[in-house]
């Protein structure tokens, strides 16, 4: 989901996308097309600009909602997916060792992470595991190993 940090407007996923698309510079030249210079999403309701993805960034706190419940909840988790860290900045990074030691933990990232908070690979490792590269071609990956394309497809326009 997208939202503007300052009035709170949910903001159409699709025509944010269009507009980092259309907005946001290429600093790595893939798109020709690309804008010379990067100009932010403005909210539709305030105009201001401060619409960003519903996501936690660098930097950013964590919602109230992940403090009330992460005690109840990590108790109860059996799999724990790790995507895309460096698993160096808290409280974010201490979920890996607040899940109860029978949960397996899969760390999907370009390097192994995690060894300060007792994650460990290879032939001593009881239940993490390391899935080498980019997120989104593992998880597609794990996606077609597992048979679950149609249930991908399914949900695909909520995404």
């Amino acid at each position: 989901t997208v939202s503007c940090e300052k009035c709170k407007a949910p903001y159409p996923p699709s025509e944010f996308c269009e507009q980092v698309r259309k907005n946001v510079k290429d600093i790595y030249h893939q798109d020709a097309a690309a804008s010379a210079a990067s100009t932010p999403v403005r909210c539709l309701t305030c105009k201001q600009p401060m619409v960003k993805p519903d996501t936690v960034l660098y930097g950013g706190s964590l919602p109230d909602r992940f403090f009330q419940c992460a005690d109840e909840d990590l108790q109860r988790v059996d799999l724990l997916f790790v995507a895309g860290t460096s698993l160096t900045v808290g409280p974010a990074n201490s979920v890996v060792a607040r899940v109860p030691e029978t949960c397996a933990r899969v760390v999907v990232n370009m390097e192994p992470v995690g060894a300060h908070l007792g994650v460990q690979y290879g032939a001593q490792a009881v239940r993490d595991v390391f899935l080498p590269g980019a997120c989104d071609d593992t998880f597609l990956d794990l996606i077609f190993r597992l048979g679950w394309q149609s249930d991908l497809l399914a949900v695909k326009e909520e995404l």
